[in-house]
């Protein structure tokens, strides 16, 4: 009976390192796919980022684009605003300066 419960305690421990061993080779194989799988994660991650950054840059590019022509256009347009007034101020002082040599 004793020598019948020593290969019971054998093997139970037999079978507890087995266990172990099956645990810990599925804990290494559960780790390095969660590895891979939070590698792949930080991919699509980077690569979404530079997606967004990306568009963002063109979309900031086409704006100061857009705020570049308009700056441009009003500043044609206050130059020939500008123009138009330097125009009619000469006008007025050439009949002015006519004007008063005539009458000198």
């Amino acid at each position: 009976m004793f020598g019948e419960a020593i290969k019971v305690v054998n093997e139970a421990e037999a079978a507890a390192r087995t266990m172990r061993g099956e645990a810990a080779r599925r804990a290494k194989q559960v780790i390095e796919e969660a590895n891979l799988a939070g590698e792949a994660k930080l991919r699509e991650a980077n690569q979404r980022a530079e997606t967004e950054c990306a568009e963002m840059l063109q979309a900031a590019e086409a704006r100061a684009t857009r705020e570049a022509q308009d700056l441009a256009s009003n500043t044609e347009n206050k130059k020939a605003a500008l123009g138009a007034r330097a125009e009619t101020v000469m006008g007025k002082a050439v009949e002015l300066i006519i004007g008063r040599i005539v009458n000198a």
